[in-house]
């Protein structure tokens, strides 16, 4: 039996549609197909992925206009090879496309990327799937307890302050100083986050490379030699702190 002529490849349609659809200003319509059916297939597309990156991304949403949003939304759908077919991690992808694939525009600001992650993250961790390790109150008693950082616990270091970012505020220049900041879920399954100051952005970065670490090891890796009792002191009632706020657990 002898292949038709005229048969079609069903590949070379799927990727006519598919082009069409991501950008129709570059690409013709399937001569096959209706071009008011088209449309309205690539308005079902594009407004499905718009509307879940607008809900992703709420802040940055608010901050740019209308116009600068459809450009910017437009230009990811249109471009942007996603590798997943969930859409929840097209978030994930959208941060991917402005680290990598985003051509330089003088009206983005400075620390879009920087405020599109911080938004991501908040996202990520509320659906992600490790559990914490105990939900009971838990008091520091000795310095031999080990502590260990939550897996729902991410310490995160900015350039702009991600978190104050809104219509209100919109830095230019970048700070002299960096933000630091814990994002975590906790035990009732609530998003939160914390600023950190240095050295306990430092502690919480100790605890997580080393997985699991003694008090008394976790204060002489932090602390700088000769620190007074009090300043030991006080530095254990900072990570009752952060035990109490289900950052740190006693394993």
């Amino acid at each position: 039996m002898t292949n038709s002529p005229h048969k079609i490849d069903f590949r070379v349609k799927q990727a006519e549609f598919s082009a069409y659809i991501r950008n129709p200003a570059e690409h013709q319509c399937p001569e096959d197909v209706r071009p008011e059916r088209m449309q309205m297939y690539r308005e079902l597309f594009f407004n499905n992925v718009e509307s879940f990156l607008s809900s992703n991304f709420p802040v940055l949403r608010k901050i740019l206009s209308a116009t600068q949003w459809q450009q910017l939304a437009q230009e990811f759908f249109a471009n942007h090879p996603c590798t997943s077919p969930y859409f929840s991690e097209i978030p994930e992808e959208f941060i991917v496309y402005l680290q990598n694939e985003r051509i330089a525009n003088p009206e983005d600001y400075p620390f879009m990327l920087e405020l599109a992650h911080y938004e991501w993250v908040e996202m990520a961790l509320s659906i992600a799937q490790e559990d914490t390790p105990s939900a009971q109150p838990q008091q520091i008693t000795d310095s031999q307890q080990t502590l260990s950082l939550s897996p729902l616990a991410w310490i995160l270091a900015y350039q702009f302050p991600v978190h104050k970012i809104s219509p209100a505020y919109l830095p230019a220049q970048i700070p002299e100083q960096p933000t630091y900041l814990v994002v975590y879920r906790d035990t009732e399954d609530e998003v939160k986050f914390i600023e950190l100051a240095p050295m306990s952005f430092y502690l919480l970065q100790t605890l997580q490379k080393q997985q699991s670490l003694s008090i008394a090891n976790c204060l002489s890796t932090v602390l700088p030699d000769g620190s007074s009792e009090a300043f030991k002191k006080s530095a254990t009632q900072a990570l009752q702190q952060f035990i109490d706020k289900q950052l740190i657990f006693i394993r």
